[in-house]
């Protein structure tokens, strides 16, 4: 009869099938003679004896529904015959122990011993399978690994940073380890430790398959509070056969690794807590079991909002939408006129809130990936959306109520009820968002004034960044903006609208001067808001910030210049034939290169004008065409002509080729001689890097820039 597994065993151990094929077939038929001369030659191969042992714990997890009984592993247990070598060795293949070494430590009577009860177990187990059947229903443990999947997945779909943290923390440990089989991106490995636990805790609740929907999963906490405890269930949990590749290598791991074992554990338990943040049998109930029946609709939607479903018995309430979503602090304290006690009940429109879209980040870095996509194009993660209701989408009436620093609570006009959690902290969401509305009901002129800060951080923080050695100029999709806003009339709304174009209620996405000027733009809607002082002194404010901004835009002007106009424009400035000749060669070497660049930071432009230099400066020595000369003539010239080396003083190369200019005859400070301008132009020393103080020529630089053998913009002619 021949057994599963194969001819060698996972450490690549040779296993003797035939033996073990004659063997079982004796067993089956009750060839006694047979079974004992066999026995013998087994229990001298380890091998042999490790292979049967592991077909007989499975046949006995079939037979027991994926549980192992006490009496194949505990050595005290007195309900069984087991030899306690089998036991043993059950007990190394379950712990992912080497089993194969253990088995050797083993005296041949004992391996004989363990050969001889796992035989009798196989072929006791294969005629009861052989009469009644196999019971192919989901056992416990596979029941209990596939929802912890499922819990880790849903948490990593909706938290993509908890999802990059882990996989950061995992690759530490996927590498270099002498275990280093283990699989896949971690998920796997995750999901194995939190079933471990919950399967632990639904034999000790006797929460059987069928009843698995009412695991109180919150419960496996403490457990995964301690790592130790974590482990030892992780090392005694016998996992699904079909997770073996997954089982061996992190139980492994986990037994010699402690900071790989308290990693896990700490996502793990991240993983429960998410969940419970926000289950609506949970709201206002601070020790609130959760279990399983009521979430699961919600885990198999991936991608429907972040809130957990509203269930029959606990009427219509469900979770705030919290994950992605931002609410800034309070700029003033509790209104004044109101007691402590006082309960707002107020009813609002829109609610904007400022939101990070995790899809959209995971379709930008499913870009910045792709290196077949020359020019991505990355969309805005963060925008500004209204609050819609997660039953009925509407994002128009709600019914807001509470006291100050109460968790807020927000009635639909379709009957849900949204909420945050009473044990929440003083920073949530739901908490500061009715702060909010509070301030914005007592004064609706707040709206206004909340905004004055931001607006006077973001001016700040521009003139910082002005005043900072890799500062290069607003960025195009500011400029496109304050290009856009027509200031000219009166009315800031009506020019604001024109410029951005919002698309709320749905998100609008954008750099933070449009999120800013859009915030703006919605508060200054209410009259109320824009006849107030504070609503003028915000449009006066908004209107010094974009004068300031469009000075800034028109100083950096030349920078958005696209580099072909730049290098046509030194053209035009006429000079001899053999100049012009360089220029049109230069023109048609970077042409097809820089066609869609802008100058920026000038080192491309300067470069091809230091290349159009050095194809005239060439051509005039050698009294040749610019045709004639090729790349390495040019890199030549920022060599030293005495040893070949590169000049070690950056400010070498400029005036040696100044030297040379006016042995050909030019004036190097005439206002007339179009070569000698490109010269002064590119003779000045500029900053290497973003950070630090080495400066070298603009010549030096932009050659480099061009035609060095390590540069990203290296042409070659």
């Amino acid at each position: 009869m021949e057994l599963p597994g194969g001819p060698t065993d996972a450490e690549g151990r040779a296993v003797n099938e035939q033996l073990l094929g004659a063997l079982t077939g004796a067993a089956v038929n009750g060839c006694t003679p047979c079974v004992d001369r066999l026995l013998d030659e087994a229990a001298a191969d380890p091998t042999s004896v490790v292979r049967l042992v592991e077909v007989s714990r499975l046949t006995a997890l079939r037979m027991n529904r994926g549980e192992l009984p006490a009496y194949l592993t505990t050595d005290d247990d007195p309900s069984g015959p087991a030899a306690p070598e089998f036991k043993r060795l059950v007990r190394a293949i379950t712990e992912a122990e080497p089993v194969t070494e253990v088995c050797e430590q083993l005296t041949a009577p004992g391996r004989r011993a363990a050969a001889d009860y796992a035989l009798e177990l196989l072929v006791g187990h294969l005629t009861i399978a052989n009469t009644t059947g196999l019971d192919d229903a989901e056992t416990l443990s596979e029941m209990c690994c596939a929802i912890s999947a499922l819990l880790v997945e849903w948490v990593f779909t909706k938290a993509p940073m908890a999802r990059r943290q882990f996989t950061e923390t995992w690759h530490q440990y996927a590498f270099g380890q002498r275990e280093a089989g283990l699989p896949g991106n971690g998920v796997d490995a995750l999901a194995l430790l939190l079933g471990a636990v919950l399967h632990r805790q639904a034999r000790r609740d006797q929460v059987t398959v069928e009843q698995l929907r009412t695991l109180v999963f919150t419960r496996a906490l403490p457990a995964l509070q301690d790592p130790e405890q974590a482990g030892a269930i992780l090392s005694g949990f016998v996992a699904p056969p079909g997770n073996d590749d997954v089982t061996v290598p992190v139980k492994r791991l986990a037994r010699s690794n402690s900071a790989f074992l308290a990693d896990l554990c700490k996502f793990a338990r991240h993983t429960i807590t998410m969940h419970v943040k926000d289950c609506p049998h949970g709201l206002r109930e601070s020790d609130h079991a959760c279990t399983l029946a009521h979430r699961l609709p919600a885990l198999g939607d991936s991608a429907g909002p972040h809130v957990a479903a509203p269930t029959p018995e606990d009427g219509r309430r469900v979770a705030l939408p919290h994950l992605g979503y931002r609410e800034d602090k309070p700029a003033e304290d509790a209104p004044d006129g109101y007691s402590a006690g006082h309960v707002w009940q107020i009813n609002t429109g829109r609610i904007l809130l400022e939101r990070w879209d995790a899809d959209i980040a995971r379709w930008n870095e499913r870009i910045s990936e792709d290196s077949s996509i020359s020019e991505p194009n990355y969309d805005h993660e963060v925008g500004l959306e209204t609050l819609a209701c997660p039953a009925c989408s509407s994002r128009d009436a709600f019914l807001a109520e509470g006291r100050w620093g109460d968790p807020l609570t927000l009635h639909c006009r379709c009957g849900v009820t949204m909420m945050s959690p009473l044990d929440a902290g003083p920073d949530d969401l739901g908490r500061l968002l009715l702060k909010r509305l509070i301030l914005c009901e007592a004064d609706p002129a707040y709206a206004a004034r909340r905004l004055m800060a931001p607006l006077a951080e973001y001016r700040e923080r521009e003139h910082q960044a002005r005043a900072t050695s890799w500062y290069s100029g607003p960025d195009n999709k500011d400029v496109a903006l304050l290009e856009a806003l027509d200031l000219s009339g009166d009315d800031l709304s009506e020019a604001l609208t024109a410029a951005l174009k919002p698309k709320l209620p749905e998100r609008h996405g954008g750099r933070g001067l449009t999120l800013l000027l859009l915030q703006v733009l919605y508060a200054l809607f209410a009259p109320a808001v824009r006849d107030s002082a504070d609503g003028r002194w915000l449009a006066d404010a908004v209107r010094t910030l974009v004068a300031d901004l469009r000075e800034e835009s028109d100083r950096w002007a030349p920078t958005r210049q696209p580099v072909l106009d730049r290098l046509q424009q030194w053209r035009a400035e006429g000079g001899p034939q053999l100049w012009q000749d360089a220029w049109q060669r230069t023109l048609d070497v970077v042409g097809p290169y820089f066609k869609r660049y802008r100058v920026g930071d000038g080192r491309i432009s300067d470069g091809c004008a230091g290349l159009a230099l050095a194809l005239y400066l060439l051509a005039r020595e050698t009294d040749t065409g610019v045709d004639q000369i090729g790349v390495d003539d040019v890199r030549g010239l920022l060599a030293l002509a005495d040893a070949g080396e590169t000049a070690k003083d950056p400010a070498e190369v400029p005036r040696r080729w100044g030297a040379r200019l006016e042995a050909l005859g030019h004036d190097l400070d005439s206002a007339d001689d179009s070569v000698a301008r490109v010269w002064r132009h590119l003779r000045p020393d500029r900053p290497v890097h973003v950070h630090g103080d080495r400066r070298e020529s603009a010549l030096v630089l932009g050659l480099e820039n061009i035609l060095g053998e390590q540069s990203f913009y290296r042409v070659r002619f």
